[in-house]
């Protein structure tokens, strides 16, 4: 088989999702946790403040997003 082959966005698709089976039938409990929480805080990353706020509240409660804004703010004000 020749090392230049052009695949089709199809057979590409399938080639990625073939291998990504197979890296993740590899990876132990850590890994698929550590891999899932950096793809969880990328997604949270790209999100404004308010848009945070809606999605904590939209999956949990606005108890949990007052709570957890609690943390972090109390956290930074005692570090000063």
């Amino acid at each position: 088989m020749s090392n230049k082959v052009t695949l089709t966005n199809a057979q590409r698709d399938d080639l990625i999702s073939q291998f990504v089976e197979i890296q993740l039938d590899n990876m132990d409990t850590q890994s698929l946790y550590e891999l899932a929480s950096e793809y969880v805080t990328q997604s949270f990353d790209r999100l404004t403040d308010s848009e945070i706020k809606e999605r904590v509240e939209s999956l949990y409660d606005a108890e949990l997003y007052d709570e957890l804004v609690d943390n972090v703010t109390t956290e930074t004000s005692e570090a000063k």
